[in-house]
């Protein structure tokens, strides 16, 4: 019972900020945001401002990787609390953050870095190793650091994955030899899904990390069955070759605010720190903060995106469509058919999914949303490969 009021609890609170809330004790967008904001900063929102960031009514948004939930209403009310002072720049925050994760993580200063989003960190590392050599990695997997890096004149090398969809981590190390600088991973890898076990994992950068150091990037760590049996943050306490990044966009719900972080030995933190190149936004710092704070928000997105995950994966099978098996808040799936047509098809009817990756012309993505959301995708998706 406490455990459904808390859930019940979080989705009012959500659903107030949101403007989603019906009936008498119904508020607007526009009252929410003033009642938030107008205590601490003494405006509020125009409606026409609210408009450009705030997705298209009627649209159902599944293609970003986002948490419909987040982010925490008790970092948005500590955000709120905050805003008069954004004039000035951020001063005790960002050691305060890196405090709370090395008691959290069990890290020391020296093993942690912030950026702005885990990207920023993952653009650096690739700038910073790839002066030194190639970069190694999956040839499906999260990629926009990749291109950055390529633009930029590094060599990356793409690895095929296994026939069943999993990364290869033997032809992985195969392939590292003198010309590597760096290997790359995604675990559990986008699009996919998939983790890789653990144990495998730990024995991988054992082997390799003595050659080459090795990046991985856990986005979704928070996510998977076993968060720590899937993370190697204790190879970094023991001081492995290895670097690993996380993101405040994910389950946190806050990719807008743009933070992240990236945890390793102090060698490679010191080298990508170096080649970080935007300071971090003290408002989303701040809202960081108070958001890893927030267990039960998290316990409570977590329920949700796996509830929803299941709903996403019990619509491909009621179609003969055996989904890839993931632990991450997006479900991938083969539906036989053109993946940029069935996309656009859908688009037509406002449900926004992803379309192919290169290669792969016939998978398409599908992220979590709330759950009244992944019903109206239930019906669409029957609605369109049905015809």
């Amino acid at each position: 019972m406490q455990k459904a009021n808390q859930v019940a609890h979080f989705e009012d609170a959500l659903a107030l900020l949101r403007g989603r809330v019906t009936g008498p004790l119904a508020l607007s967008r526009r009252h929410v945001m003033q009642g938030l904001l107008l205590g601490a900063a003494g405006m509020a929102l125009s409606p026409a401002s609210v408009a450009q960031i705030e997705i298209p009514p009627g649209q159902i948004r599944l293609i970003f990787n986002e948490n419909p939930y987040g982010p925490s209403p008790k970092a948005l009310a500590e955000v709120a609390r905050i805003l008069p002072f954004t004039a000035y720049y951020p001063d005790d925050i960002e050691g305060e953050l890196i405090a709370l994760f090395m008691e959290r993580l069990q890290l020391d200063r020296s093993q942690i870095f912030l950026a702005s989003g885990s990207n920023e960190g993952l653009q650096a590392a690739m700038l910073a190793f790839g002066k030194q050599g190639k970069v190694l990695s999956p040839s499906l997997t999260y990629s926009d650091h990749l291109l950055y890096a390529e633009n930029l004149g590094v060599e990356v090398e793409r690895v095929p994955l296994r026939d069943d969809m999993a990364i290869d981590l033997d032809a992985i190390a195969r392939a590292v030899d003198d010309s590597v600088s760096l290997v790359y991973l995604c675990n559990p890898n986008n699009p996919t899904g998939m983790a890789i076990d653990g144990d495998e994992l730990r024995s991988f950068c054992r082997d390799v990390g003595a050659k080459v150091p090795i990046l991985i990037d856990e986005a979704y760590n928070e996510l998977t069955d076993k968060p720590e049996y899937t993370s190697m943050l204790d190879l970094v306490r023991g001081g492995a070759n290895l670097l690993l990044t996380r993101t405040f966009s994910k389950i946190f719900g806050m990719a807008g605010l743009r933070v992240g972080y990236g945890m390793g030995h102090p060698d490679i933190v010191k080298v990508v720190r170096d080649h970080v190149m935007a300071w971090p936004n003290g408002v989303g710092l701040y809202a960081a903060y108070h958001s890893y704070l927030d267990e039960d928000f998290i316990a409570f997105s977590r329920q949700k995106i796996l509830q929803g995950r299941e709903m996403v994966n019990a619509t491909f099978r009621r179609h003969g469509i055996e989904p890839l098996a993931s632990q991450t808040n997006f479900v991938y799936a083969n539906i036989g058919r053109n993946a940029d047509t069935f996309a656009a098809a859908m688009a037509e009817k406002n449900v926004m999914i992803r379309g192919a990756y290169q290669g792969y012309d016939t998978y398409s993505r599908v992220s979590m949303g709330r759950i009244e959301e992944l019903k109206v995708f239930d019906q669409v998706f029957k609605e369109v490969f049905t015809t």
